[in-house]
């Protein structure tokens, strides 16, 4: 560590090899999404070649403050996207907002019947897949919109809407499947 400090690229790529698979099993358990865990694990790393030297030996070893910054660094990623997916559903709720049906009583069961197929095949799908569905169809945003957003590589994004918009015609009824066969995928 102490190498590190001194801003020895060399030292820090020996405590990359010996600790960055550690470290990647630790996000990943608890992200259980490869990117992110890649992310966290790069952050850790690049957090220990900024403030080395907040380490202190008599406090533990180094192996217990490495974990500490990646369990925080993962906790503080899972945070960010609940937040996240928290404040698209609130936007899809807001923009879906049916009408009151004081005008046409069978057009607000309707919409409100279709708006429940809709939650459903939603949440049938994996979370990353989830939000570009939302963002792309709720939000009107792009694929290198998205992508840009989530930062994430835009065929990413195309895939996992590609996958979310297969998986929602698997679980839509044969009915409700006129509906979204306009989607493209």
């Amino acid at each position: 560590m102490a190498l590190v400090v001194q801003q020895s690229g060399e030292a820090l790529e020996d405590l990359y090899d010996r600790y960055s698979r550690a470290v990647y099993s630790l996000a990943m358990s608890l992200l259980r999404d490869q990117e992110a865990a890649e992310d966290v694990t790069q952050d850790v790393f690049l957090s220990v070649w900024r403030r080395g030297a907040s380490y202190r030996p008599k406090r533990g070893k180094v192996t217990a403050w490495l974990f500490s910054i990646a369990r925080h660094r993962t906790i503080d990623e899972i945070r960010r996207r609940r937040r996240y997916v928290a404040r698209v559903q609130h936007d899809v709720d807001i923009a879906n907002e049916p009408s009151d049906g004081k005008d046409d009583p069978l057009e607000y069961a309707t919409t409100q019947y279709e708006r429940s197929l809709l939650k459903g095949a939603l949440s049938a799908l994996r979370p990353e897949q989830r939000d570009v569905v939302v963002l792309a169809y709720f939000g009107g945003l792009t694929h290198f919109e998205i992508a840009r957003r989530l930062r994430q590589p835009l065929g990413t994004v195309k895939t996992r809407m590609r996958l979310g918009l297969r998986k929602m015609r698997e679980v839509l009824s044969p009915e409700a499947r006129r509906g979204v066969e306009h989607w493209s995928v």
